[in-house]
């Protein structure tokens, strides 16, 4: 008899996504590997989101919809969803993103390969598309000419992703379920995830890379990313503020003065865009964090 492969959750959160939460779950159930649990949270679009989501969970008779009585948050809505969640490893997908149909059974492999070692993520590469479906660029391959190297570095790669010589394609990460109860969840402060939980996963777990492109990601204009280089923005700021909380946990989290170099190198970066911002308040209490980098190993 053979063994059942591992069941992996995907948790899709929607938020006024109308336009593209169908093509999104049908590339759940279009994946190469069958044995998924879906959740579908609905952050309290204002939109037709839900109607489409129902029409869509009654058609292919799959998926728990979760919906949200208030906007609560990415961060606190798949906190809150996880007593729902029954896979070993979970993927947590925006609605506006696509699994292409080798994603999932592609980092389940990896998993299945490196028993031995504590794996915490297993990520992938990237297509970053349009409105048009038209390839804008490669997530790495844009990441890797910034940053002059090949390809991401993996293992055990805390300091990498302190000081932002290496990244993680978020929307292409398979998350080890365990690893996540285990580091409490998403810190829910924080107007936004992946950073924070990287680091806090790095710092106990190996993080894995497998160079293939695993997912469609769509680029639009509103978009967190390209939100927090707005001059004088309220959420661009709340972003930024975020960002400080992280890195103000890792004087916290640090175990050496490489790693604090490492936390120096992340703070001039921050401090760098701060300044061109006018952020001049955050800039201040970045440069008196940088201090207490520099002298506390005097």
């Amino acid at each position: 008899m053979l063994n059942t492969p591992p069941l992996v959750t995907v948790v899709c959160s929607c938020y006024n996504q109308s336009a593209y939460v169908e093509k999104t779950l049908n590339s759940v159930i279009n994946q190469t590997y069958n044995n998924i649990q879906l959740i579908i949270i609905d952050d309290y679009s204002d939109d037709n989101s839900i109607e489409i989501i129902n029409q869509w969970i009654l058609k292919h008779n799959t998926g728990l919809l979760i919906k949200n009585s208030k906007n609560l948050g990415l961060t606190k809505s798949v906190n809150a969803s996880f007593k729902h969640v029954k896979g070993c490893f979970f993927l947590d997908l925006a609605a506006d993103d696509v699994l292409l149909p080798h994603c999932i059974e592609t980092q389940v492999s990896v998993f299945n390969t490196h028993t031995t070692i504590p794996i915490g993520i297993v990520f992938g590469n990237a297509r970053v598309i349009d409105l048009n479906s038209e390839t804008r660029y490669t997530y790495y391959n844009k990441f890797s000419l910034l940053k002059k190297t090949t390809k991401p570095e993996h293992g055990f790669i805390y300091k990498n992703i302190l000081n932002h010589s290496n990244t993680i394609c978020s929307v292409s990460a398979l998350i080890n379920t365990k690893t996540f109860k285990a580091l409490g969840g998403y810190d829910e402060n924080l107007v936004y995830e992946d950073y924070d939980f990287w680091l806090r996963t790095a710092r106990q777990y190996h993080i894995l890379y497998v160079d293939n492109i695993l997912v469609e990601r769509l680029k639009l204009k509103t978009s967190l990313g390209n939100t927090n280089y707005l001059r004088f923005n309220k959420k661009a700021l709340k972003f930024k503020h975020a960002t400080y909380s992280i890195v103000k946990k890792t004087f916290k989290m640090n175990l050496n003065k490489e790693e604090d170099q490492a936390s120096m190198e992340k703070i001039r970066l921050e401090l760098k865009e701060n300044l061109k911002q006018f952020n001049i308040l955050l800039s201040l209490k970045y440069f008196i964090l940088w201090l207490k980098f520099k002298y506390r190993h005097f």
